[in-house]
């Protein structure tokens, strides 16, 4: 084993068997079919994605795509994977235009730890593109279930992380919220024969959805930046304050 690489631990394999489950694969379908427009309309250079599930192959795009693999045992062929920890990001300030966060921060025990290490490796204007459970799903429900019966299999322990939580926390940080949403409705066990869900769920009750997707930006006239500034940095100023004048410029010019 390559230095610096951490096993799986039981958690993160019963993890990695969810995914293939039913319940894994329906989620796994309906994320595929609505992350690509999403990232698309970035049109980012470099991708930073945190750890597991993988999505499509990177190889068929012509971006620089990373994947922070912290030791799970999902194959990710295709990917450029470094090893690490997703609260102690193995990279330089200022690294990537986007960075995909997926199903990760339910599992992670520093919530705020990790979005600001997102925020520490975004470049100005850089976006964060978040993905996990929506605790008053049917997957929220189930996950109740799971631990009440004190089932060893169930991969999901800790409660799953809200979305007004998630927004509090990044707009904290110093992330402006873009978009977001809620989807996958299909309650587990019934497949496929209840795709109706999707449209009714939308339409009738978004807060049902199993997942949510959410894309903030990240601002450089925040708190934040005050505190993970190094010294090198902070001699870079001026270029720092022409960032910020030109992503207000860019806000402005999308609201109008």
């Amino acid at each position: 084993m390559p230095r610096g690489i951490v096993p799986s631990s039981l958690r993160q394999r019963r993890a990695a068997r969810w995914w293939t489950g039913r319940s894994g694969r329906l989620l796994l379908e309906r994320a595929s079919q609505i992350l690509p427009p999403w990232i698309e309309r970035l049109h980012a250079d470099t991708v930073l994605q945190l750890g597991q599930p993988v999505y499509w192959n990177p190889l068929e795009t012509d971006r620089s795509w990373v994947l922070l693999n912290d030791g799970f045992v999902c194959a990710a062929e295709g990917y450029l994977q470094v090893y690490g920890r997703c609260d102690a990001l193995p990279f330089a300030d200022l690294r990537f235009d986007l960075v995909l966060v997926p199903f990760c921060l339910t599992r992670m025990p520093d919530t705020r730890r990790i979005l600001e290490e997102c925020w520490r490796v975004l470049r100005p204007e850089g976006h964060i593109l978040i993905m996990d459970f929506n605790p008053s799903g049917s997957l929220g429900m189930l996950r109740r279930w799971h631990l009440w019966r004190r089932d060893r299999s169930w991969p999901w322990r800790e409660p799953f992380l809200p979305l007004t939580q998630l927004r509090r926390l990044l707009e904290e940080i110093g992330f402006g919220l873009r978009q977001g949403r809620y989807f996958q409705y299909t309650v587990p066990g019934l497949g496929h024969g209840a795709q109706w869900l999707e449209l009714v769920g939308d339409r009738w009750w978004p807060a049902g959805a199993n997942a949510y997707i959410l894309l903030a930006q990240k601002r450089e006239n925040s708190p934040t930046l005050v505190g993970l500034l190094s010294m090198r940095q902070k001699k870079r100023r001026p270029k720092l304050a022409t960032a910020t004048a030109n992503l207000q410029r860019f806000v402005g010019s999308n609201r109008d």
